[in-house]
């Protein structure tokens, strides 16, 4: 059974909290890596845009966009492919902040994750993340919602990576995921972070993910103090509200679907399954809401698949692949309806 174990939005925002922006006390953890290295900060800050002042308060909100590209600017600057990705296993569970420490004194990867994603989202504006459980494996997908942020590899290969740090730090030292996906192409070399995941990687995915294998998700590492991690969950409520149900069946399939394409079958029963709904009930609802399970899959395809073929080294196959088109020539015909060319042709361009 597929379980999606995030479909929540944010009913209540904290006055300190912009959309699409990042708490000003997670950036201020990651510079202080950066300067570790003996790099100052300040050149980076100033070539962005980012203030002192928008560092000062803890609670304070970056906005995304400047975030992206600092993480960018700092590896053209210290030439530095993998600087994110190198951050990122610098940071420790605190650094996240109150979700952090929650994820590092659950009793179990899956317990903390299960709590964690439903503020993660909002602690974070303008972004989707999901915490999904599949059969054998559970799956922890990531990405910005604005398109137009690009690029965004650092970013990408920073917070999977400092996940998989903190994951490793608090329960197992010799964690590592079953996959990791990134929506960005491959680097020359991708041999250093094979070696950081000690893991295979995809490249040119729908969404950047986390495969984990059930068994390391499960495992208990010890007993939890349900006191310390209640005072945790409030102190986040009271920072951005209570999480509550996405208001429409249309958005809670779609936010399945995003987390599943190209991993598993997209198929009714499991979206049903994975919104505790009945397959003809789901059908019902999406029809009432004037769309269908294929129209929402083949929205998001298209929405993928012309992101992924505008990406440097794209081959067709491959994306037809990451869509989870079986045959390339399903892909071809689809992106033939939708605009009327062969997907070459957007290559080209």
């Amino acid at each position: 059974m597929v379980n999606l174990l995030n479909i929540s939005q944010t009913g209540r925002t904290a006055p300190k909290t912009a959309f699409s922006s990042i708490r000003a006390s997670f950036l201020a953890a990651l510079i202080e890596r950066f300067e570790a290295q003996e790099r100052s900060a300040q050149p980076l800050l100033n070539r962005v845009g980012i203030t002192t002042a928008q560092l000062s308060d803890p609670y304070g909100a970056i906005p995304l966009p400047l975030f992206v590209a600092f993480l960018e600017a700092a590896a053209e600057m210290t030439d530095d492919p993998f600087l994110g990705a190198r951050i990122g296993t610098g940071l420790k569970a605190a650094d996240m902040g109150p979700v952090g420490l929650i994820l590092s004194l659950s009793a179990s990867v899956e317990r903390g994750m299960t709590r964690i994603a439903r503020y993660v989202n909002a602690l974070q504006g303008g972004t989707q993340s999901q915490w999904i459980e599949d059969r054998d494996q559970f799956v922890f997908s990531y990405r910005i919602a604005d398109g137009s942020i690009w690029p965004r590899r650092q970013d990408a290969e920073f917070s999977l990576a400092s996940l998989t740090q903190v994951i490793r730090d608090n329960f197992s030292s010799r964690f590592a995921p079953l996959e990791v996906h990134f929506e960005h192409p491959a680097p020359d070399d991708p041999t250093p972070l094979e070696r950081l995941f000690r893991a295979p990687l995809r490249y040119l995915q729908p969404i950047n993910r986390l495969v984990i294998a059930r068994p390391d998700a499960i495992r208990v590492m010890r007993q939890e103090d349900q006191g310390l991690l209640a005072t945790l969950e409030r102190h986040v409520r009271d920072l951005i509200g209570e999480a509550t149900p996405l208001g429409d069946t249309t958005s809670a399939a779609r936010a399945v679907i995003d987390a599943n394409l190209g991993l598993t079958a997209i198929t009714l029963d499991r979206v049903a399954a994975a919104l505790h709904l009945g397959p003809r009930t789901l059908q019902r609802r999406l029809a009432a809401e004037g769309t269908s399970l294929r129209s929402l899959l083949d929205a998001l395809r298209h929405e993928r698949a012309a992101r992924l073929l505008e990406q440097p080294g794209a081959r067709v196959g491959q994306v037809a692949q990451a869509l989870g088109y079986t045959d390339p020539t399903a892909f071809w015909r689809a992106w033939r309806g939708w605009t009327g060319e062969a997907p070459s042709t957007r290559r080209r361009n």
